[in-house]
């Protein structure tokens, strides 16, 4: 990968919304990297603390998108945040961007938007940079597990399943799961992580070993909707009680990991870091 060094002011910033993207925008910013914000869902917290150095897009109007990043001189994009895609019948396309994607719905790959988007910069000489390789700063790592002594036998029995829970992903259907012990109880949906584990936290005086897993998918690509986990999402599960928290090494970012591990460690939960 080239050194992040030589990209200098060069990427720009595909904003949707949440509290992760002004992170990333202040880490792009700190390292010298951040040339352009595009904002194509309303992120307030965006506007405030770069009203200088962004720009509003509705993401139906993608060519105009493409247009304006090719007027800055910029050709590295990396998108950050939740991002609601319209089927790409309601994208604002020409004639010659249409050739440019119909293969891909012709060959019924439709659904599969992230990757159409992804070629379809390519296609317009830009590329889409990944997630993981630019934000490895904030990937967890091996260093970042923390057991706490009432939790090791969870820990050993949960270890013992890891190649059941890559079986798990290997399925792509989903990106979290919730455990109590030996027994799958819960799988993210389309409500998404938080919804998840307050359906289960609502109920969890039934279960004595709640264990939360996440990772990303077998064919997630790491330009887009990489898996994130937060603090919002870590007092979540501490509040509910929870007993372990498992996460496999470079497949999650952590929003604001020196806060997030803090609260590991001060609260009675483990992170196992597979």
């Amino acid at each position: 990968m080239k050194n992040l060094a030589t990209f200098k002011n060069e990427i720009c910033l595909i904003a949707g919304s949440g509290l992760f993207v002004n992170e990333v925008a202040n880490y792009l910013k700190f390292k010298n990297l951040l040339g352009q914000i595009v904002i194509i869902n309303n992120n307030k917290t965006l506007k405030k603390n770069f009203k200088n150095n962004y720009k509003q897009f509705d993401i139906k109007n993608l060519e105009k998108i493409i247009l304006f990043i090719k007027s800055k001189n910029l050709q590295k994009i990396i998108i950050i945040g939740y991002v609601d895609l319209p089927p790409i019948d309601k994208i604002n396309l020409s004639l010659k961007s249409k050739l440019l994607i119909s293969k891909d719905i012709f060959l019924n790959n439709i659904n599969d938007q992230s990757k159409i988007l992804k070629r379809y910069l390519l296609n317009n000489k830009l590329s889409l940079l990944s997630q993981k390789k630019l934000l490895k700063d904030m990937l967890v790592n091996r260093n970042d597990e923390y057991i706490h002594k009432e939790n090791k036998k969870i820990v050993t029995q949960l270890t013992k399943k890891k190649v059941f829970i890559r079986k798990l992903y290997s399925m792509n259907i989903g990106q979290s799961f919730i455990f109590n012990g030996d027994r799958l109880i819960a799988m993210e949906d389309i409500f998404g992580t938080n919804d998840m584990i307050t359906r289960i936290g609502k109920i969890s005086s039934k279960f004595n070993n709640l264990i939360f897993v996440k990772s990303k998918k077998y064919d997630q690509i790491d330009e887009i909707d990489f898996p994130v986990i937060g603090l919002e999402t870590l007092k979540l599960l501490i509040k509910y009680k929870f007993r372990v928290i498992c996460l496999f090494k470079n497949d999650i970012l952590i929003s604001e990991k020196e806060k997030f591990l803090k609260q590991i460690k001060t609260n009675k939960i483990s992170l196992l870091v597979m």
